[in-house]
C-alpha cells in the first residue's frame, strides 16, 4: 500500500478505489480529480492521535488548533472556509448544524481509522452544502477475521494516554466489528497566564455491521457515539480581554447509519437506499456554572440509482434531509432561546464515459430545493487521460455552495445580534487542472487550481444602533494556487511522499474595496514523510512545515503575523510477536515554539509510549 496516495498523479502507485470522487465509486486514476488518500499503513505507521494531526500531512490543507490536544480544531481546504469542509464518517455526514456548520474535528481520534480520502475543489453538485473547499472522507475499521480480538494502550507527556479495544468477526458473507477507544490529557495553560492546565477527555464507541444475503445484495448499518470534554482559557467577563477562566464544552455526538443495496443485470443497474440520523450537543459551562448549549438534529433519507452500459454510467439520486436547531443561554433569563427548523430536497444526476484506461470523463449536476433561503444548481465535471510515455492530464470544474446557519438566519444575544432571513446561501466557482508523469515506483504532479467566492456571508456593525449582524458581501473572494506532489517506493523497505502547496488567498469584504489575506491560511506550506518497514521493526519519520499568516488579534483588533513552523513527528513499532507490538513516538521533536491562533499556545516537545495487542491470528 502506498505511504500518502496521491490521486492527482498521472501515473500512480497501485490505484485506488475512492468513493467521494463520484455519486459511484470510481477508480482515482481516472477521476480527474485531485484527491490524496491516507491509508491504514501510513496511519498507523506515523501514529498521530487525531486525524487533523494526519490532515497537515495532506496538500491543500490548513490546519488550526486553538491550543493543546483537544482544542477547537479546524481545518481549511484551499484557502476556504472551516464550515466550507464537508464530512464524512463511514458516509454519514457529521458538519454539526448546532455550530456553524463546522465538524468538530477536536472529537475525531485516530484510533480504529482504515482510511481518510481528502478530496479538493468545489464539490456542491456532488454532496450539497458545506462542500465548497472539498471534502474529507474517513472510514474506520472493517470486520475481518485477521484480528478478531484487538487493543491499544499509550502514555506519556503533558498527562496523556489513549487505551481501546474491540472485537471484529467476518467472513465473506458479512460481518461485526465494535470498538471502544479513551483518550485524556491534562494539557498546558492555553493563554501561559499562570492558571490551571486545560484538558480533554474523549470517549468514542463504535459498532460497524454488514451483511450479503447474496451475491448481489449487502445491507449495513453503523452506530458512532463520542462524548468529548475541552477545557479551555476564554475572556475576561468585565473587560472581554483574554484572561485564565475555567471555560470547558463538553460535545455529543450520535450518529447512525443504515443502507441496503441491490445488483440487478449482473450488477449493471444498481439500486441504494440509505437513512442516515445525527445527533449533537454542544455544552459550555465556566467551572460548575452553565452558561449556554446548543443542540441539533438532522434526518436525511437518499435513493440512488444507477445503470450502466458498456463504458457509460447514468447515475440518479434523491435526498431528502430535515434539521432542527435549539439554542439555549443561561445569561439572557431565555432571551435567546431558539427553536428552529429547516427542510431540502434534492435531485441528482451524472454522468460518467470510461475509454478503457485511457481516458474517462463525468459530469453532474445537482438540484437543492430549500423551505428556508434560496434553492441553488449546482455543476461539476471532470475528466482525465493517458497522454503515452507515463504523462497523464486531469481537470476538474466544480460549484459548491454553503447554507446559512441557524444562527447566521435567526440570530443570538438578544439586543446585540441580529439574525438575517433574507441571506443567501454562499456560493463558488473552482477549477484546476493538472499534469503528472509517473511509473510503478514514482508518481509526481503538479496542479494548479482557482476558486472564487460570491456572496459570501459577512459579519455588520451598525454604529447607530450598535447592533451587529451578518450579510452576503457585495465582494469576491479568490484563491489560487499550486500544489505539488510525488509519491515513491524507494525501496523495498523505504516508501516517501513529500508535496508541497502554494496558496494565495485574499477575502473581499465589498465590492470596490481593498481584498484582504485570509487569516490562518499560509501562503506556503508542505509536508515530508518516510517510513522504512524492517521485519519486526518500522520506523516513520514526518515533518509538516506551515509557513507565515495572517491572524487578528481580537483583544486589540489589530492584524498579526503567525510565524512560520515545521512539526517534526518520530514513530517506531517494534513486534515482539504475531500478538504483541512496542509502540514509541516523539511530537514536535524539533520543539518548535508555534501557534495555530494568535496567542494560544501549543505543547512542544512530547514522548509517549506503549502496546498494540492483537489476539487469533
Amino acid at each position: 500500500m502506498n505511504l500518502i496516495f496521491l490521486a492527482a498523479a498521472a501515473a500512480v502507485i497501485d490505484p485506488a478505489i475512492v468513493v467521494t470522487a463520484a455519486r459511484e465509486p470510481v477508480r482515482s486514476d481516472l477521476s480527474g480529480s485531485a484527491i490524496s488518500i491516507l491509508d491504514r499503513e501510513t496511519i498507523d505507521a506515523v501514529g498521530l492521535p487525531q486525524v487533523s494531526d494526519l490532515l497537515r500531512l495532506a496538500p491543500g490543507v490548513s490546519v488550526s488548533q486553538s491550543g493543546p490536544l483537544g482544542s477547537q480544531t479546524q481545518v481549511r481546504l484551499r484557502g476556504a472556509e472551516s464550515n466550507h469542509t464537508l464530512v464524512f464518517v463511514d458516509g454519514i455526514e457529521v458538519n454539526d448544524p448546532a455550530a456553524s456548520g463546522d465538524f468538530r474535528f477536536e472529537t475525531l481520534l485516530s484510533d480504529g481509522i482504515e482510511r481518510i480520502e481528502i478530496l479538493r475543489g468545489p464539490q456542491s453538485a456532488l454532496w450539497g452544502s458545506e462542500a465548497i473547499g472539498g471534502v474529507v472522507s474517513v472510514t474506520t475499521r472493517v470486520p475481518d477475521t485477521t484480528s478478531p480480538v484487538f487493543g491499544h494502550a499509550e502514555a506519556g507527556s503533558f498527562g496523556t494516554y489513549r487505551a481501546g479495544g474491540g472485537l471484529s468477526i467476518g467472513d465473506d458473507t458479512g460481518g461485526i466489528v465494535a470498538q471502544a477507544d479513551h483518550a485524556q490529557s491534562r494539557g498546558i495553560d492555553t493563554f501561559g497566564l499562570g492558571g490551571e492546565r486545560d484538558g480533554y477527555e474523549n470517549l468514542t464507541l463504535s459498532v460497524k455491521g454488514v451483511a450479503k444475503p447474496s451475491a448481489a445484495s449487502e445491507v449495513g448499518a453503523v452506530v458512532r457515539y463520542t462524548s468529548a470534554e475541552s477545557e479551555f482559557d476564554g475572556s475576561d467577563p468585565v473587560t472581554f480581554l483574554r484572561a485564565d477562566t475555567l471555560d470547558e464544552t463538553r460535545i455529543r455526538r450520535l450518529a447512525l447509519r443504515g443502507y441496503g443495496q441491490l445488483g440487478l443485470l449482473d450488477d449493471r443497474w444498481t439500486h441504494r437506499v440509505e437513512l442516515q440520523h445525527l445527533d449533537s450537543d454542544n455544552i459550555n459551562r465556566d467551572g460548575p456554572t452553565y452558561l449556554n448549549r446548543s443542540d441539533a438534529t438532522r434526518l436525511k433519507a437518499i435513493y440512488q440509482s444507477s445503470f450502466e452500459a458498456g463504458p457509460h454510467r447514468l447515475t440518479a439520486a434523491f435526498e431528502h434531509e430535515k434539521q432542527k436547531y435549539r439554542a439555549d443561554d443561561n445569561a439572557f433569563f431565555g432571551g435567546t432561546n431558539q427553536r428552529q427548523s429547516r427542510e431540502q430536497n434534492s435531485l441528482v444526476g451524472e454522468y460518467r464515459l470510461t475509454l478503457t484506461d485511457r481516458f474517462s470523463a463525468t459530469a453532474s449536476v445537482r438540484r437543492d430545493d430549500n423551505d428556508r433561503f434560496a434553492n441553488a444548481t449546482t455543476w461539476r465535471a471532470a475528466a482525465a487521460g493517458r497522454l503515452g510515455g507515463g504523462f497523464r492530464a486531469h481537470a476538474s470544474y466544480g460549484e459548491g455552495v454553503t447554507d446559512p446557519t441557524f444562527t447566521e438566519q435567526f440570530g443570538f444575544f438578544p439586543g446585540s445580534f441580529v439574525g438575517n432571513p433574507d441571506l443567501k446561501p454562499e456560493n463558488s466557482r473552482g477549477f484546476d487542472a493538472g499534469l503528472g508523469w509517473g511509473d510503478e515506483t514514482l508518481a509526481l504532479d503538479v496542479t494548479w487550481f482557482s476558486a472564487d467566492l460570491k456572496d459570501e456571508i459577512v459579519g455588520t456593525f451598525d454604529s447607530v444602533t450598535f447592533l451587529s449582524g451578518v450579510a452576503n458581501a457585495t465582494g469576491k473572494s479568490r484563491r489560487d494556487g499550486v500544489e505539488a506532489s510525488l509519491d515513491a517506493k524507494a525501496t523495498d523497505w523505504l516508501r516517501l511522499a513529500a508535496n508541497y502547496t502554494w496558496l494565495d488567498s485574499v477575502q473581499g469584504q465589498v465590492a470596490g474595496t481593498a481584498r484582504l489575506k485570509e487569516v490562518r491560511r499560509a501562503k506556503h506550506s508542505g509536508s515530508l514523510t518516510a517510513i522504512a518497514d524492517l521485519e519486526r521493526l518500522t520506523l516513520a519519520a514526518s515533518v509538516a512545515y506551515v509557513g507565515k499568516r495572517a491572524d487578528t488579534d481580537f483583544d486589540t483588533f489589530s492584524a498579526v503575523t503567525l510565524g512560520d513552523y515545521a512539526l517534526v513527528t518520530l514513530s517506531g513499532r517494534y513486534r515482539l510477536s504475531e500478538s504483541i507490538e512496542l509502540t514509541a513516538r516523539v511530537e514536535n521533536a524539533g520543539d518548535a515554539d508555534y501557534e495555530d491562533v494568535f496567542a494560544y499556545r501549543t505543547p512542544g516537545l512530547a514522548a509517549y509510549g506503549g502496546l498494540k495487542l492483537r489476539w487469533g491470528l
